[in-house]
């Protein structure tokens, strides 16, 4: 849109996008990410193999004009001349209270995320977003409970028609006095783009073997806990996780062009912000809106692919005929119905989709949708809040489930089950769940994978389970890592 055009909205929101978009069929998320990045600076990309329901994108945000930590109530925000505060806070009404101040208007011809908050919620965030006591647990890592940042520049990527879209939001009333000169700023950076064809040299990564924290008859020992809660009726299923550790040196950023050619999924990322930093290739939505449309997507049941096409219909057979799978998946649909129901109009929430065969590169699962109708006055926040945890990583009851995990497991979870994504300053949203991913904090680099355990569970099976949706991840880290360990001195932390 021309200033003209643009004039319109300055009088209902605070801030307005201006774009400029431009073909480009060689487009490469990866090597774009590359060129722009400053290793000493965060770092979001968020890409993936298009949803049925729309066009895929890629995402890049640049020079975040903010970066917002919270753990254990305390939030530190540093500014993009590096000024660093630190304010004990409730964080709801902080966020709140950006996304209102830079609220701007949903243009048609622009991609779905044009400026806003990027990065992530973790599990553990939602003792803040329930008055029920969720127990204390361990935290060797430090792990924050949110970690994002306000991007107002962003290069999209339709995957679909090649269109490329670089935005930049500005204040209203600064529409007069900037449009040129964001306009030439934003042209400039067009012509950096178009020079780019090849992904650079990738960095360094290197890392020591994977190691299970719980061993089988530990983790056979928190089954026969988790039945007993089954059977007094304190719960219907729970997720069980098992992470596993190792230590690194490099950046996760190595790993990507290989995860994302070997694990095509709707959601794939890397997000990095100072010691911090996350690759994944999640299957699964925890929640997306879309105008006043909101849409969940359970996974429930899982099977491992199979070696050739016979072996894998059966397992699709076996999958689809489980009781115990069935089951599964049937209270987590009625579990994500709930949540939705909480934040939409009464009456509105749906499931359009039910138990569809999912394949994946490593395991398929059963899928299916529900979509409500968001209420009135209800925020971005306020559907976080809802829906954190999803139940497909945690069980039903959900907040019995999650104390039942925290005795269990006593170690915190960090990005892992809890969803990343962005919240847009045009009030839509898209966060997938934390599933399928690596991160590290420091040296310490952590994969971690559940199982959801019910009544007629088999620990050896459940054990398994681990294995087998961790193995897309933890096969692309290992193919990338370089020959040789890394020093006595970094095993020795």
């Amino acid at each position: 849109m021309n200033i003209k055009q643009l004039h319109q909205f300055t009088q209902s929101f605070p801030a307005i996008p201006i774009s400029i978009q431009f073909q480009m069929t060689d487009f490469d998320p990866i090597a774009i990410t590359q060129a722009f990045d400053q290793p000493d600076k965060p770092c979001f990309l968020l890409t993936g193999q298009p949803k049925k329901t729309e066009d895929g994108y890629s995402f890049i945000g640049l020079n975040p004009r903010m970066a917002l930590t919270y753990r254990n109530g305390r939030l530190t925000t540093t500014d993009y001349l590096g000024n660093v505060s630190h304010e004990t806070i409730p964080l709801k009404p902080v966020l709140e209270r950006i996304l209102a101040d830079n609220k701007t208007p949903k243009l048609a011809d622009l991609p779905p995320f044009n400026g806003g908050l990027v990065g992530y919620f973790s599990y553990d965030y939602a003792k803040y977003a329930t008055s029920a006591h969720l127990p204390e647990v361990a935290d060797p890592m430090a792990l924050n409970d949110v970690d994002l940042l306000l991007i107002d520049q962003v290069i999209a990527f339709n995957h679909t028609t090649k269109v490329v879209t670089l935005t930049r939001v500005i204040a209203s009333s600064n529409l007069d006095r900037k449009y040129d000169a964001t306009i030439a700023s934003l042209q400039t950076l067009q012509h950096e783009i178009q020079r780019v064809h090849h992904q650079s040299a990738l960095p360094a990564f290197s890392m020591t073997d994977f190691k299970l924290q719980f061993s089988l008859p530990e983790f056979t020992e928190k089954v026969a806990v988790a039945k007993k809660h089954i059977l007094d009726g304190d719960i219907f299923q729970v997720q069980l996780s098992n992470p596993q550790h190792a230590k690194m040196t490099g950046s996760l950023f190595a790993a990507a062009p290989r995860l994302f050619q070997q694990s095509p999924s709707p959601y794939q990322f890397y997000f990095r912000h100072n010691d911090f930093e996350t690759l994944g290739a999640s299957p699964e939505t925890m929640i997306t809106k879309r105008d006043k449309t909101l849409f969940t997507y359970p996974l429930a049941g899982t099977r491992r692919r199979g070696r050739n096409k016979i072996e894998d219909d059966a397992f699709a057979d076996e999958l689809q005929h489980n009781p115990k799978e069935l089951s599964e998946h049937n209270m987590l649909i009625d579990l994500g119905r709930n949540d939705l129901g909480s934040v939409s109009q009464f009456g509105s929430v749906k499931v359009t989709a039910f138990r569809n065969l999912l394949k994946f590169s490593n395991v398929m699962h059963m899928g299916s949708v529900v979509e409500s109708t968001v209420a009135d006055n209800v925020t971005s926040v306020d559907i976080i809040h809802s829906l954190l945890p999803a139940g497909t990583l945690s069980g039903a009851p959900k907040i019995s489930a999650m104390q039942i995990i925290g005795q269990l497991e006593n170690n915190k979870h960090g990005l892992y089950g809890g969803c990343l994504g962005y919240l847009g300053f045009d009030g839509d949203l898209d966060m997938c769940i934390g599933i399928r991913l690596a991160f590290r904090k420091g040296a310490d680099l952590v994969v971690r994978s559940a199982a959801g355990i019910v009544a007629d569970s088999i620990p050896k099976h459940e054990y398994q389970e681990f294995n087998n949706k961790a193995r897309s991840i933890v096969t692309a880290l290992t193919e990338t890592s370089e020959k040789g360990d890394v020093t006595d001195a970094l095993l020795n932390r």
